[in-house]
């Protein structure tokens, strides 16, 4: 019997509120996969390409799109959400694309997690979704950076 539930890559390099998250996620719908090493952890990506690779936000806020940039070299269409937790809520971000300066913001309680990051697999990237003013925005914010 084959498990066809996406795979989701946690990179936990000291991203202490992330284990919290990772067990509402590792009961629910994808399988995970944990890595404290960003270096493997890229190996893998580019081996396994998994559905999603999620960071601390931490990253976001101090690399910024070179991050985005070794994620997707490793694999093109792995979605590479950064989380930022405070308190009782989290934020589910995504970049548009390396030199955009967008961000797609997705908020949401932490008991809440597993489902928001399932809705974030299950909708198009933000950076891959081509939009017209006639098109629906399904996206709770985008913010430039």
């Amino acid at each position: 019997m084959t498990d066809d539930r996406p795979v989701v890559l946690v990179v936990e390099q000291e991203f202490r509120d992330l284990a919290i998250l990772s067990i509402s996620l590792s009961t629910g719908p994808v399988r995970l996969a944990t890595c404290p090493v960003e270096g493997v952890a890229l190996e893998f990506v580019a081996e396994s390409r998994p559905a999603a690779v999620l960071l601390d936000a931490r990253t976001l806020y101090l690399e910024g799109p070179p991050c985005l940039e070794r994620w997707r070299s490793a694999s093109p269409d792995t979605r590479v959400l950064f989380v930022d937790v405070d308190g009782p809520w989290c934020l589910l971000m995504e970049l548009a694309s390396a030199d955009s300066g967008q961000v797609d913001i997705n908020p949401c309680g932490v008991e809440e997690f597993a489902r928001a990051v399932e809705e974030l697999l299950m909708r198009k990237p933000v950076a891959r979704s081509v939009e017209t003013e006639d098109s629906k925005d399904d996206h709770l914010a985008v913010a430039a950076v």
